[in-house]
């Protein structure tokens, strides 16, 4: 696709790259399109659009209208390129959104694959909580992840421990299967934690009260 993208200085109004039908559409009075997601060109170009078309469907505008609103979501380079398309080349929102995906669309995230989970392994003396909010994080990156791969791909990264040997026994049917019975464990982790805790401070506290030996043998 042909990007309309010149090195011309900024276009004063009457040569911006809007045609003269959408230059012409005035946001209607009543209505007031706030809390837009805003493109700077360092995001994935896709996702913007899809934050964009989720607040847009709120409201009733026409096509022409929503090129204007699409237009103050952008901001420093992604505002520069705009403001350097040939003048009168934007007809409608879908080619605007077209040249905006192609333009932007080296900064388009790339899906990762199952094998980037590997990777994902309980560090020693993590957490499980902390490594369970790790790895669903990364399970949000690689779409669909066929559940009994996912079951097999968190047996080999736990840490041994008695979570490990539960999913090792009977894996995890589903995502979810697999965080609900994780609570229990992570439950059981910090309750062990806790304990230990008391227990130090109580150890402490009885030292304190406790003679020195110097001064017992004074």
């Amino acid at each position: 696709m042909e990007d309309p993208y010149s090195h011309q200085t900024v276009a004063p109004l009457q040569r911006s790259p809007f045609s003269p039908a959408i230059l012409v559409e005035a946001l209607p009075p009543s209505v007031k399109v706030s809390n837009l997601p805003e493109y700077d060109e360092t995001g994935d170009p896709q996702e913007h659009l899809d934050k964009f078309y989720a607040k847009i469907d709120w409201y009733d505008l026409s096509d022409a209208t929503y090129c204007k609103v699409f237009r103050t979501t952008l901001s420093k380079r992604a505002l520069a390129w705009f403001n350097q398309l040939l003048a009168g080349t934007i007809s409608s929102l879908e080619q605007l959104t077209q040249y905006f995906l192609h333009h932007f669309s080296m900064n388009k995230r790339v899906p990762k694959m199952a094998a980037f989970l590997f990777i994902i392994r309980q560090k020693e003396n993590e957490l499980l909580r902390d490594y369970m909010q790790r790895f669903v994080e990364a399970v949000h990156e690689v779409p669909h992840v066929n559940h009994e791969l996912l079951a097999s791909i968190i047996q080999q990264n736990l840490s041994p421990g008695r979570f490990k040997e539960s999913i090792t026994g009977k894996p995890p049917s589903t995502m979810e299967d697999l965080l609900m019975r994780s609570q229990k464990y992570i439950r059981i982790e910090e309750s062990n934690i806790s304990n230990t805790s008391l227990s130090v401070k109580r150890k402490g506290r009885e030292e304190e009260r406790e003679p020195k030996k110097e001064e017992r043998n004074t």
